[in-house]
């Protein structure tokens, strides 16, 4: 699994032990060779759950035109009570064509071009799939709609992406996005969010792998949503006004 950036994980090895957490054995074998979306959406909320965090608001959608599937959920620290100022959400997008991998293997493809007693250059190599999961974290309104002014909005992102340094183990590159909404006679802020995503490619090969992977990522966005409620909720904030 790759970032946006330049990776400084941790390998796998020096995770886990040869079982997974929970009993469960370290190698599962795929019929396909590919992991499937449900096996995807299932591994990430198990994950979200080891990694103590809450999910909610989730969805998953079909485009009916292009038959791509879409899985979203918004998460929390699982200690943090309704309403909530601040979250995170997470998703990811699911082509056609790796569905039909995911179910019939590599053959599926050439299977609609050619019988299978042709000859085919495609017959020894495999797919190379790959999927960016998104994490996106929103700041609490009531901290965002006191920022007026561009320097606000700038002091603001530049320490999103300090804090996201400090307590990151890698040299991922952080988005930072303003919104703003004419109200009447005055443009208002409305939201902020900072957001990265993670390549997932071997991964989709290797249910294990998929697993630890979803739980590092799980525990990082508990790690930065605690350090993000103590910069930016709306109480830290009174006190350094």
């Amino acid at each position: 699994m790759s970032t946006n950036g330049a990776s400084k994980r941790r390998t796998y090895d020096e995770m886990y032990p040869d079982e997974f957490p929970g009993g469960e054995a370290r190698f599962q074998p795929l019929i396909s060779g590919y992991v499937g979306f449900e096996m995807v959406v299932g591994a990430l909320i198990s994950a979200a759950g080891e990694a103590g965090l809450r999910l909610f608001e989730a969805a998953s959608t079909l485009d009916t035109t292009t038959l791509e599937r879409r899985f979203s959920a918004s998460c929390v620290p699982q200690e943090w009570h309704h309403p909530v100022e601040l979250w995170a959400e997470i998703s990811f997008y699911w082509p056609a064509e790796y569905t039909a991998l995911s179910l019939y293997g590599d053959e599926v493809i050439c299977d609609m071009y050619h019988a299978e007693n042709v000859p085919c250059r495609h017959q020894n190599q495999a797919a190379s799939l790959f999927t960016e999961l998104e994490v996106e974290y929103l700041l609490p309104f009531e901290f965002v709609r006191r920022l007026d002014s561009d320097d606000g909005v700038e002091r603001t992102a530049r320490r999103i992406r300090q804090l996201f340094t400090d307590v990151v183990e890698h040299d991922n590159i952080v988005g930072v996005e303003a919104k703003a909404l004419y109200t009447g006679e005055e443009l208002q802020l409305s939201s902020i969010k900072a957001g990265h995503v993670w390549v997932l490619d071997e991964e989709l090969s290797d249910h294990t792998l998929l697993r630890a992977a979803f739980l590092e990522i799980g525990q990082e966005i508990r790690t930065v949503l605690t350090r993000f409620s103590q910069e930016f909720s709306p109480r830290q904030a009174d006190g350094r006004d």
